[in-house]
């Protein structure tokens, strides 16, 4: 027995799949249409002399709620507890029962402001599904098939829709009626559903670091294939590769080349301004390159269009603790990268930068960054020696806006 449950209000797809019933012919289908009208006044007095005409029939649990049901419509609400109440003592153990112990808490709850009451019918009805084992399985099989859609939709990347799908099963179902361990997955997929969304839209002094774990396995799915170093890039859409490669000047540059669909021969391009230029990463709308570039004692973060060949610092130091591996955030309306140890984030517009504090241990500039592809989450990765890596997780959210 708990100590303390929550108040839950009565829903519509949790009622209806608590069963139905039969019309049997006469004056209760009569009643029925009535009730269906919107005609409380008559569809009480028509429940009520069937009730008279028909005292044993087994429809008795649901006219019963019915009339009360009506005399709530009514804001009749002495009439209608009288009516719930005489469902609870006179049909134990049906659906209606059920149904009219929650409707006594949501009234005493919502109407009557009486809270301390609405615990006592919340409880009973709590202790009634407690009873009903093949209840309590067919109501956890439908929250987790929403579980599923929500989580269809959230890979899908429609997080709004997977903040809606999973709202509605709350909406749906009691909260005492939704075991604990599902409440926690529902509330983590909403929460990270939320902050994909909110990362997204911000400007970078308004993401904040929540957490910092280590990465396990269990996270591999949350992020692409790494690329590796010195390779070929294809761009996200597949229409472009990318390159860098020593020019026959022996300075290294980063080439470009269009795929055709009519030949399998890659021309790369150069990018004359790209002089130096490392480790180059696709935005994700594959129209631009975002590199790390050394030019004398300067070392710059750069995005250069593919198209235009326009060029644009967002970050430039003189100091070797410019990290070599930018990621862009899947947006792309945000860059990541390590300076001075730290994870920092710049928009792409280059309004705005914001330092992330590690609080574990600092990074080197070889540290590997990538974002999972919801947005919510940075990976870094870096051999600290030989026989000893780092690889973690940090977990964003967003705040107000703060200085850097």
């Amino acid at each position: 027995m708990i100590k303390s449950i929550p108040f839950f209000p009565p829903v519509a797809l949790f009622l209806a799949f608590l069963g139905g019933c039969q019309y049997l012919g006469g004056s209760f289908e009569a009643a029925a249409d009535l009730d269906g009208s919107g005609k409380t006044s008559e569809a009480i007095k028509s429940y009520q002399d069937y009730l008279q005409h028909h005292p044993g029939s087994v429809l008795a649990p649901r006219v019963c709620y019915r009339i009360a049901k009506d005399y709530e419509a009514q804001s009749d609400y002495a009439s209608a507890i009288q009516w719930y109440q005489k469902v609870v003592q006179d049909f134990p153990r049906t659906d209606e029962e059920l149904h009219s112990l929650l409707d006594l808490a949501s009234l005493y709850h919502d109407k009557l402001k009486d809270p301390a009451q609405a615990m006592v019918y919340n409880q009973k009805a709590y202790d009634r599904y407690m009873e009903n084992s093949q209840m309590r399985d067919s109501i956890q099989s439908l929250i987790e098939a929403q579980y599923t859609s929500a989580t269809a939709l959230f890979f899908q990347k429609d997080y709004k829709g997977t903040e809606e799908a999973l709202d509605n099963v709350y909406k749906t179902f009691p909260l005492v009626f939704i075991q604990a361990e599902t409440r926690a997955k529902l509330d983590s997929l909403s929460d990270r559903a939320r902050r994909a969304t909110e990362i997204a839209q911000a400007s970078v002094d308004w993401i904040v670091l929540k957490n910092e774990v280590p990465f396990n396995k269990s996270n591999e799915g949350d992020f692409l294939p790494a690329a590796q170093d010195g390779g070929v890039l294809q761009s996200p859409d597949g229409s472009c590769l990318a390159e860098r490669k020593r020019a026959a000047n022996g300075k290294y540059y980063l080439y470009v080349a269009q795929i055709s669909p009519k030949s399998d021969d890659a021309v790369f391009h150069i990018l004359s301004q790209t002089i130096g230029a490392e480790f180059p990463a696709w935005s994700p709308d594959s129209r631009c390159l975002v590199y790390w570039q050394t030019r004398g004692k300067k070392r710059k973060l750069l995005k250069t269009d593919v198209r235009t060949q326009a060029t644009q610092t967002l970050f430039y130091s003189k100091s070797s603790d410019l990290g070599i591996h930018p990621a862009c955030h899947p947006a792309g309306n945000k860059i990541a990268y390590v300076y001075a140890g730290r994870v920092c984030l710049v928009n792409t517009d280059g309004a705005g930068y914001k330092q992330l504090l590690k609080t574990h241990q600092m990074l080197d500039y070889t540290a590997d960054l990538s974002w999972s592809t919801d947005g919510t989450m940075i990976r870094c990765r870096q051999a600290d020696a030989p026989q000893k890596t780092t690889d973690e997780l940090l977990v964003l959210d967003v705040s107000a806006p703060t200085s850097p």
